[in-house]
């Protein structure tokens, strides 16, 4: 399976400007969008994957979509607006019929897949808590 962990606090800097964003965006069924960065920047972009996985899903009514799919679209996008000062850390994550998939996908069009992604403001403090709790096979 898939963990997701993410804070709800958006900053500019050090001040908050609001202690409940949502961060979590479903984008299909099965697939999940996190957002870090400029949240104007992530919205528009889980918006327009949203768009595009229901035109290819219409389009071919019998297939969905698979994450990593998702993900080399979003990827795509972002490469082609590398030039445009985005501000964009997301990670997708998602189960499709290869199983559970996690990809992290940046403003430079950068895709990278794993098991273990920390992405934002809080993404250290993440990082050490995950050193210390998580482990390999963990079924609790």
């Amino acid at each position: 399976g898939i963990v997701t962990a993410v804070d709800s606090r958006a900053s500019l800097g050090s001040f908050v400007g609001s202690k409940t964003t949502q961060k979590v965006l479903p984008i299909s069924d099965n697939i999940l969008g996190t957002m870090a960065g400029g949240a104007a920047d992530c919205s528009y972009w889980i918006r327009k994957l949203k768009a595009e996985i229901k035109r290819y899903e219409v389009a071919d009514g019998s297939r969905k979509i698979t994450v990593a799919q998702v993900s080399r679209l979003l990827a795509d996008y972002l490469y082609g607006n590398r030039g445009a000062d985005l501000s964009v850390g997301t990670m997708i994550m998602g189960f499709d019929k290869y199983g559970p998939s996690v990809y992290y996908v940046d403003n430079k069009g950068t895709r990278v897949a794993g098991d273990l992604f920390s992405v934002g403001s809080g993404s250290t403090f993440a990082l050490g808590v995950l050193d210390t709790e998580r482990c390999e096979g963990m079924k609790e």
